[in-house]
């Protein structure tokens, strides 16, 4: 079962997009992989679990941070209650001011993926698009292009869902 990674916003949901990918990812027998928040992460993995029938698991990569007694614990707020399969990672969130070389869990959300695709948000997500590249990840954006500021040369970005949903398919072996 191929895993499709989704990747955006931890503030914004932008639910005319998550919402009807989820779902569509949830229908067509996939798993899910978010990093567990919320935003984009929140709402694609609500709509993914609201499906009944669905046969794959919401993937969480769950940021942490240390503890005294107990090593590493999830950071506030993580995962979120639609996450089937939380993933702890002693990896921190990309954030702001860190060099690109650095590791963060962006590396284990790109590399667990057999696809990316990305919604708009701000330097995690850009640092998700960058090693999808990188590591020659199938990639797509979707949402307006001037949310995709600094994105690498050649990155498709597409305005409509029909084209994502057909991407998926063409990058994955059929599910089930």
């Amino acid at each position: 079962m191929a895993i499709i990674g989704v990747m955006g916003s931890g503030s914004s949901e932008w639910p005319e997009l998550a919402e009807p990918l989820g779902t569509w990812i949830a229908c067509h027998g996939f798993d899910l992989l978010t990093g567990a928040g919320r935003g984009v992460m929140l709402s694609t993995a609500r709509a993914f679990a609201t499906v009944r029938e669905r046969a794959g698991r919401s993937i969480g990569i769950v940021p942490s941070e240390t503890h005294p007694l107990f090593g590493f614990i999830p950071i506030a707020g993580y995962p979120n209650p639609f996450v089937d399969l939380p993933i702890l990672t002693p990896l921190p969130r990309k954030e702001a001011g860190v060099p690109d070389s650095a590791l963060s869990r962006n590396y284990v959300n790109v590399l667990t993926s057999d696809v990316v695709i990305a919604l708009p948000g701000s330097k995690g997500t850009l640092d998700e698009i960058r090693l999808a590249t990188r590591f020659a990840k199938p990639l797509m954006c979707i949402g307006p292009a001037s949310a995709f500021e600094g994105v690498p040369d050649g990155t498709r970005i597409v305005s409509e869902l029909d084209e994502v949903f057909a991407f998926i398919r063409c990058h994955t072996a059929p599910a089930q």
